[in-house]
């Protein structure tokens, strides 16, 4: 509700709001049986507005109310992130409770096609999710994390449970693949499919870090995160779940920050995790051999080089995984790496995939044409190496 009303009072400081109560109440957003998407805002007062987020900027028209509108082509099922550019200032829509969270911020919001896609509810049984809250010694704050148990988790059943722990990435919270990632949906279809084992689902807070993505470009930011996943996070995990504890029984994956930390992670901690997975991996975050100055004020370290715009080096990935050789490498059931041909990161993706050939590791090599940096992706990569682990 907090995120709602900011987004209504920020339309009003605008000067593009009508007061409340006149009008019919706005229906936004429409989504029509064949897949195109209506978007509709009243904003009187309002000179340009336009969708953003969803695909090309899509203008929008005004009609004698002073409502704007917009109608998208036919898409396919999925989630989308949207947001309203009015006048040049972007909002989120104040018809629209649905929205992706974000760290510190009301994040974007979003629309579900609905159709025949694994990561749309299906009819079947249904997971649980928890979410916790913990204070970190190793990090010194506040955090969360979020628990899905399986559909029919039986607690007491003479297996325990295979754990997956799954990452978000740069700006998102811990809730992110649970909001907009639809994992534990994925999971459930899968599951009640039989295309995956059960297994319980662990979505941390991603950044060693007390200060969130301000300080996730730091050097000891990812070591920090690893720590308090396998000392704070793992062992809560297996004293309130029947989790399993072998590392036969363990994977980490992520997004972008989330796929360069579950690499550090598994790589250095083989002894938790036999399965590892990276989707988009932004491994420019990895510490560096020979660390770039910051970059100067307004320039941001998330260039194509990673911090200050500083290319990767082999050293960097020997920096990283000293002791990484083909015989430890050989401990792992999968490895298993993805990334966008039209990704930014694509680049960085390759030369470390070069770096693993060169030493003779092993991996999963998926490259998806015809996809950036996207969500779309990434529920994709999720529903496609589910079925592999354990």
């Amino acid at each position: 509700m907090t995120l709602r009303i900011v987004s209504l009072l920020a339309l009003a400081a605008a000067g593009s709001w009508a007061q409340p109560g006149r009008g019919p109440a706005i229906h936004s957003p429409e989504v029509s049986a064949d897949g195109k998407i209506t978007f509709r805002l009243r904003a009187p007062n309002a000179k340009e507005v336009a969708v953003t987020g969803i695909g090309q900027r899509l203008a929008m028209q005004k009609d004698e109310q002073g409502v704007w509108s917009a109608t998208t082509e036919a898409l396919q099922p999925d989630l989308y992130t949207y947001s309203f550019s009015v006048d040049g200032a972007n909002f989120n829509d104040p018809a629209n409770a649905l929205f992706k969270s974000a760290y510190g911020s009301a994040g974007q919001s979003m629309v579900r096609v609905p159709g025949a896609a694994v990561w749309n509810p299906a009819d079947g049984p249904h997971g649980a999710v928890t979410h916790y809250t913990y204070h970190s010694a190793s990090i010194g704050d506040e955090r969360d994390y979020f628990v899905y148990t399986p559909p029919n988790y039986d607690p007491k059943r003479k297996e325990p449970y295979p754990v997956l722990c799954l990452l978000h990435g740069l700006g998102d919270d811990a809730s992110a693949w649970l909001n907009v990632g639809a994992a534990n949906v994925i999971l459930d279809n899968l599951i009640n499919q039989g295309k995956a084992k059960p297994m319980i689902m662990v979505n941390t807070l991603g950044y060693g870090t007390p200060d969130g993505p301000t300080g996730a470009m730091g050097a000891g930011m990812i070591p920090a995160y690893a720590k308090a996943l396998i000392e704070e996070v793992l062992p809560q995990v297996e004293k309130n779940y029947h989790a399993a504890k072998d590392r036969n029984h363990r994977a980490i994956a992520g997004l972008s920050m989330g796929g360069a930390e579950s690499i550090y992670t598994g790589f250095h901690y083989m002894d938790h995790f036999a399965y590892i997975g990276s989707f988009s991996g932004a491994f420019v975050m990895w510490p560096r051999a020979n660390p770039a100055p910051p970059p100067a004020p307004g320039e941001g370290g998330r260039g194509r080089g990673g911090r200050g715009g500083q290319p990767m080096v082999d050293a960097d990935f020997v920096k990283n995984f000293p002791d990484l050789t083909a015989k430890s490498a050989s401990q792992l059931k999968l490895l298993w790496i993805a990334c966008g041909t039209d990704d930014g990161l694509i680049g960085v993706n390759r030369q470390f995939k070069t770096w693993l050939k060169s030493k003779d590791i092993q991996f999963t090599d998926v490259e998806v044409p015809g996809f950036a940096h996207v969500w779309p992706l990434w529920r994709r990569n999720l529903a496609e190496l589910a079925p592999q682990l354990f």
